[in-house]
Order: structure tokens, then sequence, then C-alpha cells
């Protein structure tokens, strides 16, 4: 059983901006990716390659910033909360919606 002394993520809810996956062939530029999530993302890794992480970017800088990283072949998503939406079914309250966005 996992317990908090163990200083890994339990299940609840999610406290950061961006759930982020990626693949990166390049040992370099993946280390430049983890090095971003567990610094100035402020960011705790789920797995080796997926990191909750949170920043200041919005979700178009966000992207120009994983690109900047990403060469051919590598796959990054990275998913976030929209701000509340209308459902278009009568009478539901607006609800936020978790949209992804798949990169390479």
């Amino acid at each position: 059983m996992t317990t908090m002394r163990d200083d890994r993520l339990l299940s609840g809810f999610l406290n950061h901006d961006y759930v982020l996956a990626f693949t990166i062939g390049d040992p370099l530029r993946r280390g430049r990716m983890v090095e971003l999530c567990r610094g100035p993302w402020m960011g705790d890794p789920v797995t080796e390659d997926t990191w909750e992480v949170s920043n200041d970017l919005g979700p178009d800088d966000m992207e120009r910033a994983l690109l900047e990283i990403l060469a051919d072949g590598d796959r990054c998503a990275y998913y976030y909360l929209t701000p509340p939406m209308e459902s278009g079914v009568p009478g539901a309250p607006p609800s936020k919606r978790i949209f992804r966005v798949v990169l390479g």
C-alpha cells in the first residue's frame, strides 16, 4: 500500500494545470523536458514519461514550449481543463471539459 511517506502521487484530485505524456528519443532533449517538468513547471512524476505540471503558460504557449523540444519521431500529449462550457443539454449546468492536444 502506498502511503504519503513514499513521496509518490496517490489517487485523488489533480492539483496541477496540465497532465503531460511524452516519448522523446534523444536523451538530451528528453532530459530538457524532464528538467522543465521538475524545475520551472513544478511537476510531479506519475511515471518517468508522464508528469503533472503547473506553470503560467496558457495552452497555446504550452504547445509552443513543447514544440521547441520535440523532433521528428517524438510524441507528446498534454491535457488540461477548459473553463466551464455549456453542455447543450437543456437545464444542465456548465461544466469543465478535459481537452487533449497531441503533438508529433
